[in-house]
């Protein structure tokens, strides 16, 4: 089915589009975010600095969604990102859009690099030839 075949895709692209933008925010408007920032956390770190950081691995991570490279780490790490994100805002509006958002990145993960995937193009044809190595050492 054609919307099996691209569900992949929209879901990578739309999740890195979000990111993208919460990442570049925080970039670009630090003390918007820092109200956000845990007690816990503001007491070991400057809170802007640690929105500089936290809006950084944004960008790095949701560029490598949206390039579909390393596709299954990325996912698991944003998912990790996520869920620490709505463990430390708690129940609430910001913690059911994390949740959510965490959710999709796992279901990435479980689902893995596509036919699309940068990962899968370049790391298949390493597979490839291996296969073909082999093949020709059998003959």
């Amino acid at each position: 089915m054609i919307s099996n075949r691209y569900s992949g895709i929209v879901l990578r692209t739309a999740l890195a589009m979000v990111l993208l933008w919460f990442g570049f925010n925080q970039i670009k408007n630090p003390a918007m975010w820092t109200r956000l920032v845990p007690e816990m956390i503001s007491n070991s770190f400057n809170p802007t600095t640690f929105i500089y950081i936290n809006g950084t691995f944004e960008i790095i991570f949701a560029t490598l969604l949206l390039l579909w490279l390393f596709t299954r780490t990325v996912s698991f790490m944003l998912t990790l990102h996520l869920l620490s994100i709505t463990y430390a805002v708690g129940y609430g509006p910001v913690g059911a859009r994390d949740f959510a958002l965490s959710i999709a990145c796992f279901s990435i993960f479980l689902r893995g690099p596509d036919e699309f995937c940068l990962d899968e193009i370049i790391f298949n044809k390493e597979e490839e030839n291996q296969d073909k190595e082999e093949l020709i050492k059998q003959l």
